[in-house]
């Protein structure tokens, strides 16, 4: 895609159009994908939610399970679109994580104490 986009912008004087208008265009189309992409997926979506109003949460996948079935009922009641065991809630969370972070929200996957339990680091700037 790089190739690509390093073609077409130097072709863009001679496809008639303005300087810059192909990133100008790919980059909204980029993000007009990401959105669509938030909406379509209840994890996603919950996730992007939580971080709305705080630029930081840690805890346990269960944690995270429940933080968000209470607080985003709505999203979280479909067991068909929400996971509802914890090897697939972070599973899924790493399926979504290229699309968080071009939303500004980064997830880390860490583990904690001498037990080395699994802790999710979520933060947004």
């Amino acid at each position: 895609m790089a190739d690509f986009t390093k073609w077409v912008v130097v072709a863009e004087k001679s496809l008639g159009w303005p300087q810059g208008a192909f990133l100008a265009s790919y980059a909204a189309n980029r993000a007009q994908a990401d959105q669509a992409a938030v909406e379509n997926n209840p994890v996603a979506l919950a996730i992007v939610s939580l971080m709305g109003g705080r630029s930081h949460w840690t805890g346990t996948a269960t944690e995270l399970r429940q933080t968000l079935r209470d607080r985003f009922p709505s999203i979280t009641e479909d067991s068909q679109s929400f996971p509802r065991s914890d090897a697939r809630l972070g599973a899924e969370l790493r399926r979504v994580l290229p699309v968080l972070r071009r939303r500004g929200v980064s997830v880390a996957f860490n583990r904690s104490g001498k037990a080395g339990v699994r802790v999710i680091e979520i933060s947004s700037p």
